[in-house]
């Protein structure tokens, strides 16, 4: 009785230290447009692995995206990352950017209509 309440310990201790971590996951948030309508901002599980986001922001007429982030780790590399602007699931938008050193303030022209943005590792 002894051996197998070990054995189902063992199991389950390791089913739980190979499950992924939850702060791996991708990150969404929910942003009112300036245009009306919601949309659907997606940082990616690889992208939150290589920067730090501390801001975003969709300017006054919707016409710009900005973003302040910074590279994990080392604050001399750089990284460089792609946003997409989606509309019902359909890339209509790409635009790299590189990130880093230190905080990084970027902007990117948005479509004329889309639903969703995704932040992703480039690369």
């Amino acid at each position: 009785m002894k051996k197998t309440a070990a054995f189902v310990a063992l199991v389950i201790i390791l089913i739980t230290l190979n499950l992924p971590c939850p702060s791996s996951a991708d990150k969404g948030f929910k942003i009112h447009s300036p245009r009306g309508g919601l949309i659907r901002l997606t940082i990616t599980s690889c992208a939150l692995k290589k920067i730090r986001v501390h801001d975003f922001d969709l300017s006054n007429s919707g016409d710009v995206f900005s973003m302040v982030a910074a590279p994990h780790g080392s604050s001399d590399s750089i990284h460089t990352i792609s946003i997409e602007f989606h509309e019902d699931s359909t890339p209509v938008q790409s635009e790299l950017v590189d990130i880093g050193p230190g905080k990084t303030v970027q902007e990117v022209y948005c479509p004329e209509s889309f639903d969703q943005i995704v932040i992703d590792c480039f690369g």
